[in-house]
């Protein structure tokens, strides 16, 4: 009995960090180049039980102790291409991130809606700096720039540097850290790619589908209360034996 307690537990507490992810998903519908988690559960390992009669040892059968989250997956589908017509709106085609540098160091990020600021520095909305091919800012100086299929700045026709877009060797090895920005798990030195492949005037959004998650957090909900039912009920029993017939 105390062993279905504990698996309607694990069961309720493993779709409510479920609903966690969805909600934060959902949050996140309207961000530019966000991506989206997909949280995976499983069982504990099962066990054997075997039963003792007559000095004899029997095979029962297994017995699982309910499930715990497994990991939590990144989506790295490309999100649809939104056109904005701003000259500092820049979306990667295909695989690859952003290079800024915060108060925290190096960080890579998929979301390109930039802008100037007053000391004529490209910049993310937090206000970090781009960093250009050559490892240093991006200065054109002006909102009014051009940027060209491969990333490369210019002003008035004039170069004033190129956007530093990098490459991982397998994306699940980033971790989230906030503001839409990535950093590995292992210190892993991206490559830098030769040839990118950018849009000016349009932004990547979020890869979140709406109708999806709403029906998942209907199910996850579901799931929870029927957990929430079973616990319940063995409350319920543990009361009676207690409680009644423990009088006897």
């Amino acid at each position: 009995m105390l062993r279905s307690l504990y698996i309607g537990t694990t069961g309720m507490i493993t779709q409510r960090n479920k609903m966690d992810t969805i909600t934060n998903n959902i949050v996140n519908v309207e961000t530019v180049g966000y991506k989206k988690d997909q949280m995976v559960s499983r069982s504990f390992g099962d066990m054997l039980l075997n039963r003792l009669h007559d000095g004899q040892t029997e095979e029962v059968g297994s017995l699982n102790n309910g499930t715990h989250i497994d990991v939590v997956q990144v989506d790295w589908t490309q999100g649809p291409m939104q056109n904005t017509g701003e000259s500092t709106d820049v979306c990667i085609v295909g695989d690859g991130f952003f290079t800024v540098m915060t108060p925290d160091g190096v960080r890579y990020t998929r979301s390109g809606d930039f802008n100037v600021d007053v000391n004529g520095d490209l910049v993310t909305q937090e206000g970090y700096y781009v960093i250009g091919t050559n490892g240093g800012r991006i200065s054109p100086g002006t909102s009014d720039i051009e940027i060209n299929g491969t990333g490369v700045v210019s002003v008035n026709g004039q170069q004033v540097g190129a956007l530093q877009v990098v490459q991982f060797q397998n994306n699940d090895n980033l971790r989230k850290m906030g503001d839409n920005t990535y950093v590995p798990y292992d210190n892993e030195q991206p490559a830098a790619v030769a040839a990118p492949s950018v849009k000016q005037g349009y932004l990547e959004g979020s890869n979140v589908d709406i109708g999806r998650e709403v029906a998942d957090m209907l199910m996850t909900n579901r799931v929870y209360e029927s957990n929430q039912r079973i616990v319940k009920m063995v409350d319920q029993s543990l009361e009676l034996t207690v409680n009644e017939i423990g009088k006897f």
